[in-house]
């Protein structure tokens, strides 16, 4: 578990230092932690959106369109900005319409152009819903204080322009900033480990077996909780890695009612040979948007917000 002074990424840190000396895996130190704060979040921005019926991703487009001079945009602006086919945003567009938050039109001079614009409703929801982000935005600004979230903006504005120059960081808040970067580490993460045909959710729960060390070997809630997952969600990942030989569930020799999951000698070489590859893409992605002392600085204050999020979390819950 995390240390006093430390939080989970720490812990993650640590365990790859004694595991695999050879990679320095500092990267990971604020990429991790933006994942992992942006998990937080997501989370929290689904418990407070469902009473309105409304996902994350749903508000979002409300949020584009909002920011829209005409409250309107295309389709195919909307998916780019959200990263979304155009089929997951027709089925996205579909919901906000059925709640009486957007519609639909054709275009005066191009019948065959489609634009969705806000309604009255909607404008009416992002103030409602909006509340939930600017409570977590406040929640930022009581764990580190004022110019310390400025500072903590200021550095993710650098990272986010370096892999969405289009988003507008200042505009959208710390909490979107770090949901951005985190859906594009996790979107080039996907391109690294397809290399070694696995999926990045996959690498998660054999990286977590690895940094146990030899024999590589754990409890799967004890993979579970480190990876903030159900039980089922790791279920379905495990049956995966145990089809392609690169884990094996067996009862533990202490308590046969209980169940120990562990690497084979497979799936220990494919962590060795993928890990240093994944962090070496992180590094190059911070090393072109800051400077080592930033990259030190932005680290302290992620360090600072994950604490504050995982000191608040509820005892068992993955």
């Amino acid at each position: 578990m995390p240390t006093r002074n430390g939080d989970h990424v720490d812990e993650i840190l640590g365990e790859w230092r004694r595991v695999y000396p050879s990679v320095d895996a500092s990267p990971i130190g604020i990429t991790g932690r933006v994942t992992r704060i942006a998990l937080y979040t997501e989370r929290s921005a689904d418990d407070h959106l469902e009473r309105y019926r409304l996902t994350p991703s749903g508000f979002e487009v409300l949020l584009a369109l909002q920011a829209s001079p005409s409250l309107q945009l295309s389709p195919t602006l909307l998916a780019r900005a959200q990263r979304m086919s155009s089929a997951g945003i027709t089925g996205l567009v579909d919901q906000l319409v059925a709640l009486g938050l957007a519609t639909r039109s054709r275009e005066g001079h191009d019948r065959r152009r489609v634009q969705v614009s806000l309604t009255r409703r909607g404008s009416e929801m992002v103030v409602t819903a909006g509340g939930g982000w600017r409570q977590l935005q406040q929640r930022l600004v009581r764990s580190l204080g004022a110019d310390s979230v400025r500072s903590l903006d200021r550095l993710l504005g650098r990272l986010v322009t370096a892999v969405d120059a289009g988003f507008n960081g200042s505009q959208n808040g710390t909490s979107h900033s770090m949901a951005r970067i985190a859906l594009h580490i996790n979107t080039e993460a996907e391109t690294v480990f397809s290399r070694f045909g696995v999926s990045h959710a996959s690498f998660q729960v054999l990286a977590s077996l690895y940094r146990a060390g030899p024999p590589y070997r754990r409890s799967p809630s004890r993979v579970a909780r480190g990876l903030m997952l159900s039980g089922a969600g790791l279920t379905g990942r495990m049956d995966q890695l145990e089809r392609l030989g690169l884990l094996k569930r067996d009862r533990d020799r202490h308590d046969r009612r209980a169940v120990v999951v562990e690497l084979t000698p497979t799936g220990r070489r494919l962590v060795r040979a993928a890990f240093p590859v994944f962090v070496a893409s992180h590094a190059q992605l911070l090393g072109q948007a800051l400077e080592p002392e930033q990259q030190s600085a932005l680290s302290a204050l992620l360090r600072t917000v994950l604490q504050q999020f995982e000191s608040a979390e509820p005892p068992g819950r993955a």
